[in-house]
């Protein structure tokens, strides 16, 4: 099944067709001029308006529960009721009207089709107006849609004369947002790649705010990109994972999970140290703190650290390539506190240090199944990048404040990285045509023993330069598109940590601004919470040395669980097989509409069994989600709602076939993670890692949050 392809338009409404809809009242509508008769109808309509829109309300609650606080405390000052000259009621916004004032239905009617002129799966409707237009949108295009707003007065006084409650009613995939944030919330949790985002402004809009369009249309894109960074590439990458934590299976048991410093440092500030240009500026004055944080580095700043004479109380690495260099570039390596994750390369967990701790990110489902198996109930949150990793992992320990240095996610001086930092040698050249090269790839490639992917162009090809907002406000820096979409993660990291009374304080002084971060100068930082000191170090290592290793034995139950577990959704998967092997044909020759239904009942009854059986156990999802995620992404395009037999034919048989692959790999990882105990010539003929399936080049792994 090819996948689709992916897009992300934005469709502009033609100006000689919406004419009525923006063009100015001919008399005053905003003031005490406004038409007697017009504010005599208003008067007469405030308790039926008031009933409409707390029905609206209660509606909307279902999907959107912090804009019904908003659209509670918003004032309607500004936005009236016009009168047209056939009886019709449009609402007017600083003398533009946001309908038409002779027939706002048929306008209604005219702008749907306008809407659905270019398919879509996820259509971005920005801009209310009287509402007209969304009901015989969905009549013809039951997608996603997202009603944009970015006023709140203007969706008020439509809510309180548009009834919504049986459009919400009757659209599960309809949603409301106000802001920007939410709305790259919804987008985030909507869109999957190979799905088409459309964003239409509406008329109004477009003269009222041409502003809030354009944020619209930036927050799409921009979360386009992440998901796509994030979805296609950790999906393709899922499987590689899932064979390097099984040959770590011995490392991990032998090894005290992270978990185990659960809020041991409740209240206590740390500092998470990242790799960017900034970094340089910051050392000094961490070197004098040193003992009055936790301070927890990423792999990449050991030497520079090192070199700093400091040492960091945790070492995190979450690669699953080969980047033991980070550490063993610093020289002797026997009194690190190494922090690996669950499927960071063997090779990691191999170099001697003082003490190692394993972190299982709450993403990593197969690490969460050893984990558990350990007896470990605490997991932080999983990062799209090792620096968020270590946000998390000093969350985990309970650390409040959280200081970020040398997180710039941007370029400073034509530099990537700090210097003393692992790859300080990759420069950056600004280009007159809005591109920039990276220079030392190829150097860096050498170093990890691959292939660059353009050892002609210094080892990378030209890559788009991004402005953002700059850390010093006001400003306006460069970066790219990976980093870009490192700062919306970051937006939902602040906004959890915010949600839970958490501070994370940017204290970089340089790169980019972080959005929904607290942003102030390291010195302030270490005056108002540096203040005590924190023996971190011996406590860290007082934990770790009372952990007793576990040896295979301690996993026995949870192995013959898990494959009983396998032998159930297998043996519904075969059953699934065999109904469709013999009802498929009959099916595509069948003429009588009972006995067609008839077979499509029960298909769907089989489908239901082996999807309720994956949900059940989260782990195969490792497994099952390569082969399936091209069909998901075709299941929700729109042209797919009304599916012929063949396609619920071939979905259905897709289906079985990735269950029944998915149960495969997972024995064989058992039988890996098993062997992972033997000795390593046992362990590395027990090696399986079937052919990756055809996706994007490998990125960072998904975010996501601990569940309660």
């Amino acid at each position: 099944m090819r996948p689709a392809r992916a897009s992300c338009a934005v469709v502009w409404p033609s100006a000689s067709r919406s004419k009525a809809s923006i063009r100015s009242t001919a008399r005053p509508s905003t003031g005490p001029g406004s038409d007697s008769r017009a504010s005599f109808i208003g008067r007469r309509m405030v308790l039926a308006s008031r009933a409409v829109f707390e029905k609206n309300v209660a509606a909307i609650k279902k999907r959107s529960i912090d804009l019904v606080d908003d659209l509670a405390a918003a004032s309607t000052e500004g936005v009236f009721e016009e009168v047209g000259p056939r009886g019709a009621k449009v609402l007017v916004d600083h003398g533009v009207r946001l309908g038409s004032a002779y027939d706002p239905v048929r306008e209604g009617e005219q702008i749907a089709e306008r809407m659905a002129e270019e398919p879509a799966d996820l259509m971005v409707a920005v801009g209310f107006g009287m509402g007209t237009q969304f009901a015989p949108y969905l009549e013809k295009n039951p997608s996603t849609l997202i009603i944009y707003e970015p006023s709140l007065a203007r969706l008020k006084a439509a809510l309180e004369r548009l009834s919504v409650t049986e459009l919400i009613a009757g659209h599960k995939d309809l949603f409301f947002a106000s802001d920007p944030v939410s709305l790259t919330r919804l987008l985030s949790a909507r869109y999957s790649p190979g799905l088409r985002m459309r964003v239409f402004p509406h008329p109004a809009v477009l003269r009222l705010d041409q502003e809030a369009v354009s944020s619209a249309v930036k927050a799409t894109r921009d979360a386009k990109d992440v998901i796509d960074v994030q979805k296609l590439t950790s999906i393709e990458m899922l499987m590689p994972w899932a064979w390097v934590t099984a040959r770590n299976g011995q490392r991990i048991a032998s090894r005290p999970q992270l978990g185990l410093l659960h809020e041991h440092f409740r209240d206590k500030p740390a500092v998470v140290v990242a790799a960017g240009p900034s970094l340089d500026k910051q050392l000094p004055l961490l070197r004098e703190l040193q003992d009055r944080v936790v301070i927890i580095g990423i792999g990449q700043t050991a030497r520079a650290l090192r070199e700093a004479g400091i040492e960091p109380h945790l070492t995190h690495i979450l690669e699953s390539r080969d980047v033991s260099h980070q550490l063993t570039d610093c020289g002797d390596t026997t009194d690190m506190i190494v922090a690996p994750s669950a499927d960071a390369d063997p090779a990691i967990f191999d170099v001697p240090s003082r003490a190692q701790f394993t972190v299982t990110g709450a993403g990593g489902a197969l690490g969460i199944w050893i984990a558990r198996a350990m007896g470990e109930k605490f997991f932080p949150i999983g990062g799209g990048t090792v620096a968020q990793g270590a946000v998390g992992m000093a969350r985990l320990l309970g650390c409040n404040p959280i200081a970020l240095i040398g997180q710039d996610l941007a370029f400073t001086n034509g530099r990537r990285y700090g210097k003393g930092t692992s790859y300080d040698f990759v420069e950056v050249e600004m280009k007159e045509d809005g591109q920039c090269r990276f220079d030392g790839i190829n150097a860096k490639a050498d170093i990890l023993k691959e292939k660059a992917p353009d050892p002609e162009n210094g080892g990378m090809a030209d890559q788009r330069v991004v402005w953002v907002d700059g850390w010093e406000e006001g400003e306006k820096v460069p970066t790219w598109r990976a980093y870009a979409s490192f700062l919306e993660q970051y937006r939902e990291v602040g906004l959890h940590f915010q949600s839970h009374g958490v501070s994370l304080i940017n204290c970089t002084e340089g790169g980019a601004r972080i959005p929904e971060v607290e942003h102030r100068t390291f010195r302030s930082f270490a005056d108002e919470f540096a203040t005590v000191r924190i023996d971190a170090r011996r406590h860290i290592l007082e934990v770790h040395e009372a952990f007793e290793p576990l040896t295979l034995e301690d996993f026995r139950p949870a192995i013959e669980k898990s494959l009983k577990v396998l032998d159930k959704i297998d043996t519904e998967t075969r059953k699934g097989s065999k109904f469709l092997l013999k009802s498929g044909p009959k099916l595509l020759a069948v003429r009588n509409d009972q006995q067609r239904l008839e077979i499509l009942r029960r298909m769907a009854k089989h489908e239901k069994r082996v999807r309720t059986q994956l949900e059940r156990a989260a782990w195969l999802d490792m497994f099952v989600q390569p082969e399936i995620h091209n069909a998901i992404a075709a299941s929700r395009r729109t042209e797919r709602q009304e599916p012929t037999d063949e396609d619920l034919l071939e979905e259905s048989q897709y289906l079985f076939g990735a269950a029944a692959k998915g149960i495969e790999h997972a024995r064989q990882w058992f039988e890996l993670f098993e062997a992972s105990f033997g000795d390593e010539e046992a362990n590395e003929e027990k090696t399986i890692e079937p052919a990756r399936p055809e996706a994007e080049a490998p990125a960072k792994p998904n975010f996501s949050f601990p569940t309660a």
